[in-house]
């Protein structure tokens, strides 16, 4: 009952298959505790009244969770005084039927709102845009000659050098030279098509708009409905036809998480979902964090900063793995929480770990400044020797794509598309590294990006698709679009 109604608030970024985990885990736990409580209090009815009290505690609040140990400790001590439960024998049989009928009553309420939630899907049309993506196909799609690795590298939240000069006071020059020097093209008009991740991400890997490759969503409000778009994309279908291996990197975000590649590398021994680490964080828990991030991604301010570094490390030695590869990594920074300085030291937060953006940052908009730009600084110093290292070590010249999703959410309004600066969330940097192409529109968006790389390098002959922005109407629905093309460059009023 407990888990259904967590997973309900989560469910948002959570998907069902989410909960399987917790549940096995939850059982494991009550099966360990049976028999030293039927030791302890000698009657099966008292058992599970104090188990299903602890679960209860558990997954409520920190402080119904302290009075059901203190009323365990102090029945138990009881009990323990006396002797044995039938010196005072108390009937629970009729309030143990009264409290399973309530129990059941709330597992139906919660499957009924998770249900009303899940009926929101197309479901059939829904698997069908699915496995098209799959076994997509592409007419004209050659093996090429020269097979080159491809990078593609998200930063989460990254502002293009316009923007960050006109709303955070910084300029980027310095690392935008660096990587010209290194080859680099760097598109000054570049646009995002999405304002989310989840979204962002999934159009650019299928090279085409989400509500064409995933039509008629408009009524669901579920962001993991894109991560078998992300995982299995057409992009990753086309690559692995003709040889490619494909490699994912761990950024401790479920939809990115794909442990589906042909080598998945991440951190921790046990990477937690989305839903495992809304439990932890939300319920009492949360005691067994400093256990758990021994071996447990764990969300913190030490497992963000592990994350990152770590993907940075693996991206450095992508080269020495022989023959050609994707290698896919989402890299959440330099968007908040901003838990490193400019020289990568720790930067501690004072409020409860989250990735919370635009309006519903925690801190002022003086504290996102200079947070972000200090993270900024310090994914630049080390972007630099990774890209570096990549180009030094890659027998063949790698193709590296270096994109941020979407652009920074200091004048971001999740809430209102009126409160928001459009030209600030579809501006992300974007920067990359073709050998043998000189130039790229300076307009270009994130949807055209593989359409432009398998015309240059596989010879095919995809139409660069008109460029749009959509922003979603409604809070409660991520897929029911506003068309704001015409917004992108208006001048942001802070």
């Amino acid at each position: 009952m407990s888990l259904l109604q967590l997973y309900y608030i989560s469910a948002i970024a959570a998907s069902p298959s989410q909960l399987l985990r917790p549940l096995i885990v939850l059982c494991g736990i009550l099966a360990i505790l049976l028999l030293p409580f039927k030791w302890l209090l000698h009657d099966w009815d008292w058992t599970a009244l104090f188990l299903t009290a602890l679960v209860l505690g558990l997954y409520f609040s920190p402080e119904f969770f302290s009075t059901v140990l203190l009323l365990i400790f102090l029945v138990s001590a009881v009990w323990l005084i006396l002797g044995r439960i039938r010196v005072v024998k108390i009937h629970l049989d009729g309030f143990l039927s009264l409290l399973a009928g309530v129990g059941l009553f709330f597992v139906f309420y919660s499957l009924f709102f998770i249900g009303a939630m899940l009926a929101k899907v197309p479901w059939q049309e829904y698997t069908k845009s699915i496995d098209n993506v799959n076994k997509y196909f592409l007419t004209g799609f050659t093996d090429p000659d020269v097979k080159r690795d491809v990078y593609y590298i998200i930063l989460d939240d990254y502002a293009r050098a316009d923007v960050l000069q006109e709303l955070f006071g910084f300029d980027n020059s310095e690392f935008i030279e660096y990587l010209k020097g290194q080859g680099f093209i760097i598109p000054e008009d570049f646009h995002s098509n999405y304002p989310t991740t989840h979204l962002s991400v999934a159009s650019t890997l299928n090279m085409e708009y989400v509500q064409d490759f995933a039509p008629n969503l408009e009524e669901s409000y579920n962001r993991w409905l894109m991560k078998p778009f992300i995982d299995h994309s057409r992009v990753r279908a086309l690559l692995e036809e003709n040889g490619y291996q494909t490699i994912s990197i761990s950024s401790n975000w479920t939809i990115t998480e794909n442990a589906s590649a042909s080598r998945y590398y991440h951190p921790y021994p046990v990477m937690l979902n989305d839903f495992e680490g809304f439990v932890l964080g939300s319920t009492p828990l949360r005691v067994l964090a400093p256990f758990l991030q021994r071996f447990a991604s764990v969300r913190s301010v030490e497992s963000q900063q592990r994350v990152v570094l770590f993907s940075m490390e693996t991206l450095s030695a992508m080269p020495e793995i022989r023959g050609p590869k994707f290698v896919f990594a989402h890299v959440i920074s330099p968007h908040p929480p901003f838990v490193f300085d400019e020289n990568g030291n720790r930067l501690d937060i004072p409020y409860p770990f989250n990735f919370k953006d635009g309006n519903e940052y925690p801190g002022t908009k003086d504290e996102y400044i200079q947070g972000y730009i200090r993270q900024v600084q310090f994914i630049n110093s080390n972007l630099q020797e990774v890209v570096s290292t990549i180009i030094a070590n890659s027998e063949i010249p790698p193709i590296i794509i270096i994109q941020a999703d979407h652009g920074s959410g200091l004048l971001t309004d999740f809430t209102s598309l009126s409160a928001t600066c459009i030209r600030e969330r579809f501006s992300p940097f974007a920067a990359y590294y073709l050998p043998g192409v000189e130039e790229l529109p300076s307009d270009l968006s994130a949807v055209n990006t593989f359409r432009l790389i398998f015309n240059e390098y596989f010879d095919t002959e995809l139409p660069l698709l008109e460029n749009q922005q959509y922003y979603y109407k409604y809070q409660s629905s991520f897929y029911n679009f506003e068309n704001v093309t015409k917004g992108v460059n208006n001048q942001c009023n802070q």
